[in-house]
């Protein structure tokens, strides 16, 4: 890498793995569900993994976005990040952010589908 801003693109990418293997895994716990292998029902229920599946989606390719502008602009400006502090800060809220969706998923709606 030529600049050292160019290092914070690593964890979003890195983010946007994760979050892509999550994504399919809720995948697979749907497509089970939809075969009738729905052991995880109760745990997990269909429309939660659903909501999950979707929003993982959009984040994770917002983690790869971000990741590749972070990369990116340093190489075409020939200049470091003003603050690289900052681009830290971001991606631990949208990694905060993601969790507490997820986690609110299965809270909320896993409580309406069980009532």
């Amino acid at each position: 890498m030529k600049y050292k801003s160019q290092q914070v693109a690593y964890w979003f990418f890195a983010l946007s793995m994760l979050l892509l293997s999550l994504q399919i895994i809720y995948g697979f716990i749907m497509a089970f569900a939809h075969m009738g292998f729905d052991n995880l029902h109760e745990i997990i229920p269909f429309n939660t993994a659903r909501a999950v599946h979707t929003n993982l989606l959009v984040v994770w390719l917002l983690s790869g976005f971000m990741g590749a502008a972070y990369y990116i602009i340093p190489e075409e400006a020939e200049h470091e990040l003003v603050n690289v502090k900052l681009a830290y800060i971001q991606l631990i809220t949208l990694a905060l952010v993601g969790v507490v969706a997820i986690v609110g998923f299965h809270f909320i709606i896993g409580k309406v589908v069980n009532s």
